[in-house]
């Protein structure tokens, strides 16, 4: 697993990013580009929501997320940050694709979606893609939830809400609300690993350790992965204490 510094958008300049690596004379010889910084995030309420395709987001209306209004001047408005496919049902702030360049990534590509928002994605489909997508900074390759939430924590939220992060507690049944569907695979009742997931997420609450992560679930107690269980900066609440903590 890459690791990541405890880096933010208002000290990040850019990146050198590899394009190109050829075998010479016995070397590698290697070519990189420089990708500036070209995000402005100016949020003021240091409060986000990352949006997972878990199962139990569906039993949560996303729209009282996405509409949220925030108080006097959007004081308390919860940033957006979505997964992959949620974009065919919903538009969040930021969206993150990952996967296979023919399939989630070319389904987003192709949809026009990223003509008019932001959408991340790793360097080699920035690459593959032009004009289409923006770098996430320090380039990880992790699973799109794990980079959504590292991105609500680089772009300087010191509050994250974590919706649809259901993880995968029965070794047989895929958890994701979009499995199965095109370009989402595997199928339902497939045997899928949460440990990627788990130890990259944990990863993210030890680097920024300043920031209030909470896990939203149908009850405050729903199984969590137990490594995230010692995240002294991770608690869980039910569906209902988010509505009124978050003032939704």
């Amino acid at each position: 697993m890459k690791k990541i510094k405890r880096l933010y958008r208002k000290d990040y300049q850019g990146e050198n990013v590899v394009t190109d690596i050829v075998m010479s004379n016995k070397q590698w010889e290697v070519t990189q580009e420089w990708l500036g910084n070209s995000v402005i995030n100016n949020q003021i309420s240091n409060q986000a929501c990352v949006i997972g395709n878990g199962i139990s987001r569906k039993e949560f209306d996303v729209n009282a997320v996405l509409n949220h209004f925030g108080g006097i001047l959007g004081t308390l408005k919860l940033q957006t940050y979505g997964c992959n496919a949620l974009y065919r049902d919903h538009t969040p702030d930021f969206l993150v694709v990952t996967g296979d360049d023919d399939g989630m990534v070319a389904e987003v590509a192709d949809s026009g979606y990223c003509d008019t928002h932001i959408v991340y994605a790793d360097a080699p489909h920035i690459q593959n893609h032009p004009n289409k997508f923006y770098l996430i900074p320090q380039d990880p390759g992790w699973n799109s939830g794990s980079l959504a939430t590292y991105l609500a924590a680089f772009d300087g939220h010191s509050k994250i809400y974590l919706l649809g992060f259901d993880g995968q507690d029965t070794e047989a049944y895929n958890y994701n609300c979009y499995a199965g569907s095109e370009n989402y695979q595997p199928a339902r009742h497939t045997k899928t690993s949460p440990d990627f997931f788990e130890l990259t997420m944990k990863h993210i609450f030890d680097t920024y350790s300043e920031v209030d992560f909470v896990r939203v679930m149908p009850t405050k107690f729903s199984t969590m992965p137990e490594s995230w269980k010692f995240a002294q900066n991770l608690r869980q609440i039910s569906f209902r204490e988010f509505i009124l903590e978050a003032d939704l």
